[in-house]
C-alpha cells in the first residue's frame, strides 16, 4: 500500500471513532452537512476521520463528502456489530470480505444504478488482506461477510438473514459506505467488533460490551495502519 494514500475513517458514533481520533496528530476540524471532519495524521498517513451518525443515509452522506471534499483514496469503517454466526463471541472482530444490504431487494442494485452483477459489494482485497495479515495470531479476528440493515435483529430476523446471506455479523452502515465507494471506484473495507450475540443480545448487552468492542475495532485497524 502506498504511503501516498489519503484515508477516510468512518465510525457510526462518537464513541466508535474517538479512540482513533485520539491517536491522530496535527488535527484541524471542518464542518459539512452537520458533520465534523477531523483532518490530520496517523503515523505518517494523511487521514480524515469522523462519526457519521447511525443508519445508512448518514453513512452515505459521510462517505460521499470524504470523496468529494477531501479526495480520500480509501475508506475504512470501524465500529461495533451484532454477531450472526454462532461461532462469534462478544469482542470478536470481523474484517469484511464482502458486504450486502439485508433489507434492500436485490433488483434495486442489479437492474438500476449502480447496475451491479450481484448484490454483494466486494471489499478491497489489499485493504482486507492487510488488515488480516496485521492481526495474524489473534484468534478473535475473522474475515467474512457483513450485512447491513436499519433494524435491531430479533431471533426471527436472524434466521431470515442466515437463510439468505449466512453472514458473520450485521450492522447499520457498512453496506451504504460500500455502495458509495462502489459508485465512486474507491477501495473500502470494514472492521467490526461484536457488542452482542445471539445468546447475549439487546440494549443491556450492547451497553455492557460496546466500549470494549469499540476499542477493539480501533486496535485492529491501527495494527494494520502501523504496517503501511
Amino acid at each position: 500500500m502506498s504511503k501516498n494514500m489519503k484515508l477516510g475513517i468512518i465510525g457510526p458514533s462518537e464513541n466508535e471513532i474517538n479512540p482513533f481520533i485520539n491517536k491522530m496528530s496535527h488535527i484541524k476540524t471542518e464542518r459539512h452537512a452537520k458533520l465534523d471532519f477531523h483532518i490530520g495524521k496517523y503515523a505518517n498517513l494523511d487521514v480524515v476521520a469522523l462519526y457519521c451518525g447511525v443508519c445508512k443515509v448518514n453513512a452515505a452522506i459521510a462517505a460521499q463528502l470524504l470523496i468529494c471534499n477531501y479526495n480520500v483514496t480509501h475508506i475504512i469503517v470501524t465500529g461495533v456489530a451484532g454477531a450472526i454466526d454462532a461461532k462469534l463471541n462478544v469482542f470478536d472482530t470481523v474484517i469484511s470480505t464482502e458486504v450486502a444490504y439485508h433489507d434492500v431487494h436485490e433488483v434495486i442494485l442489479t437492474e438500476y444504478h449502480p447496475w451491479m452483477e450481484s448484490i454483494y459489494f466486494k471489499a478491497d482485497a489489499e485493504l482486507s488482506n492487510g488488515l488480516i495479515t496485521a492481526n495474524i495470531g489473534d484468534s478473535s479476528v475473522y474475515a467474512g461477510r457483513i450485512v447491513t440493515g436499519e433494524a435491531f435483529i430479533d431471533q426471527d430476523g436472524r434466521d431470515i438473514i442466515i437463510d439468505k446471506h449466512n453472514p458473520l455479523c450485521v450492522d447499520m452502515e457498512t453496506a451504504a459506505i460500500a455502495h458509495v465507494c462502489y459508485a465512486n471506484d474507491i477501495p473500502f473495507a470494514a472492521v467490526r467488533s461484536m457488542s452482542d450475540t445471539g445468546s447475549e443480545s439487546g440494549v443491556e448487552a450492547f451497553e455492557k460490551y460496546r466500549e470494549k468492542a469499540e476499542d477493539k475495532s480501533v486496535n485492529v485497524l491501527c495494527k494494520y495502519l502501523d504496517t503501511i
